[in-house]
């Protein structure tokens, strides 16, 4: 194990973020020191609520689905967003509106289900492209015109046109995931927490909510076997009691804070591996244009014009932080340079005179991990500044994700301002696609609704011009900052702390973990 030293009181610092039978179980031990042979302990962002690739949360569950689905092809272990063929034998794209593919013989559904099928891929896709379905992710599939069947392991997926983000978003990412046909019919159409068939090489062994799930070999796989025998995954919000659980030995693989990256070098030892990797995550402090006290643009502009985001990152993440000019990540194409829009509390306050508007107060909704709430504290000082009062209302994440989403009730209506994060896949369009009309009451929170944005969206989506496309994807954020509904705050970077010896366990941006391909050498 690494050369950390940690006692008990550091220990029990952390339970304020950590689910309680987790900590629990840590300062009692129950959570077993890593283990140095076939078991693979890692942090997880959140526990899973959904995973039905068409209705999935976030990559949180995308962990989990990688390891027990299959898809044509997934994104490779390292440092590139290069794909690799998962469960196709062959898939042929020279034909960029016809995709041929034969699938890999003998691969099982449990559950009985028989072998996975070309018509299960085209049940799959089409379910989540379907307009008439329930499913937030129809974007991703919406070049689809159909998957044609050719016989029991080939198949050839027929799009409308050129769609550019098909190997980079779609196919390799949540919404290419294969799903059992008979099996999800079966279920009624969809499931939450327990797949009715799965066929990767893992299957979920046992799961106890928010405190651990663990992913056993899968018995009936005949692919390539994957190293680990068994994938333990403890979710675990806040960061730095993710340090902690690594620190304590309890974990083998982790995200920590960036502001924790200088101190948790010094201290490493031998045996640790500490990587920053540019992030796909971009974080926003919206605002809800539907809520009366932001419905006039100069009030939303105030507050905007307030918030010098530049000290607010700085003190976030002890100067290690950068300043976010939109909500395209540096590394993709579209990323922009520099906001229209600078700090100057001086013009804040003329927008609220013009607005009439005298003593707002709003409140800000955020989950309780450490860095954000910083963050909060000091936008709170910001906008007092120019005269606005700030509520800051530390959520635990799920009831915050909760209450914007219209299907779970009528608690966005009372909805006014927040601080949240998002991560993207490797393709811009899967950044803007969340900000359309048909988002609101889903995940467009701050619900604007503005139809030239929609359309400029699915227009940049589908453009094969790269300079074209990137200019496009650069004007939708600039639509978004001139709207007044989003104060973009930073992309962040994904650190990772994990054990020196272990190979090929995340992605380029360190986001989603590969347990088909890690192995420890």
């Amino acid at each position: 194990m690494s050369d950390f030293k940690m006692d008990r009181r550091q220990i029990l610092a952390g339970a304020a973020f950590l689910g309680a039978g987790v900590v629990a179980a840590m300062s009692a031990g129950r959570l077993a020191f890593a283990a140095e042979g076939k078991i693979l302990k890692v942090q997880n962002d959140k526990d899973i609520s959904i995973i039905d690739p068409a209705n999935r949360s976030g990559w949180w569950e995308e962990n989990v689905m990688f390891a027990i689905f299959n898809s044509l092809c997934q994104y490779k272990a390292g440092d590139t967003w290069d794909w690799k063929l998962d469960i196709a034998e062959e898939l042929d794209a020279s034909d960029p509106t016809r995709i041929r593919f034969k699938l890999k013989p003998g691969i099982k559904w449990t559950g009985g289900f028989g072998e996975v099928s070309a018509e299960d891929v085209k049940f799959s896709f089409e379910r989540i492209a379907d307009p008439e379905g329930k499913s937030g992710y129809k974007d991703d599939w919406d070049a689809l015109d159909h998957v044609e069947v050719i016989d029991k392991l080939n198949g050839v997926i027929h799009l409308k046109q050129a769609f550019p983000p098909l190997f980079k978003s779609t196919l390799p990412h949540g919404s290419g995931m294969i799903m059992c046909k008979a099996a999800v019919e079966k279920a009624g159409g969809a499931f939450t927490t327990e797949p009715p068939a799965t066929s990767g090489p893992y299957k979920i062994g046992t799961w106890v909510p928010n405190q651990k799930l663990t992913l056993v070999r899968n018995e009936l796989w005949t692919g390539e076997q994957p190293y680990f025998d068994e994938i333990q995954l403890t979710p675990i919000t806040d960061l730095k009691t993710a340090e902690i659980g690594y620190q304590s030995g309890d974990l083998d693989v982790t995200k920590v804070s960036l502001s924790s990256v200088p101190q948790l070098k010094q201290a490493a030892g031998a045996d640790t591996t500490i990587e920053v990797l540019p992030s796909l995550h971009y974080m926003w402090m919206g605002l809800n244009v539907e809520n009366p006290k932001f419905q006039d643009v100069r009030v939303r502009r105030a507050i905007q014009r307030a918030i010098n985001v530049d000290e607010a990152i700085q003190a976030a993440y002890f100067g290690e932080g950068t300043v976010a000019h939109g909500v395209v990540p540096p590394p993709l194409p579209g990323y922009r340079a520099k906001n229209l829009h600078a700090f100057d509390p001086a013009e804040s306050k003329k927008l609220l005179a013009e607005a009439g508007v005298k003593d707002l107060t709003f409140r800000i909704d955020l989950p309780g991990d450490t860095d954000r709430i910083t963050m909060a504290q000091v936008i709170q000082a910001q906008l007092k500044a120019v005269g606005i009062t700030v509520e800051l209302n530390v959520m635990d994440r799920g009831a915050y994700e909760d209450q914007f989403m219209e299907s779970k009730g009528d608690a966005y209506k009372k909805t006014e301002a927040y601080i949240v994060e998002f991560s993207t896949a490797p393709d811009a369009s899967w950044v803007t696609m969340w900000f359309t009309c048909d988002q609101v009451g889903t995940w467009n929170w701050q619900r604007l609704c503005d139809p030239a944005f929609d359309t400029l969206s699915k227009k940049a989506t589908y453009e094969t011009d790269d300079a074209v496309r990137t200019k496009d994807f650069e004007k939708l954020q600039d639509m978004l900052e001139e709207s007044a509904s989003c104060i973009f705050l930073t992309h962040g970077s994904n650190c990772i702390m994990s054990r020196s010896n272990l190979k090929n366990i995340h992605s380029a941006n360190g986001q989603w973990l590969t347990f088909k391909d890690a192995i420890r050498v």
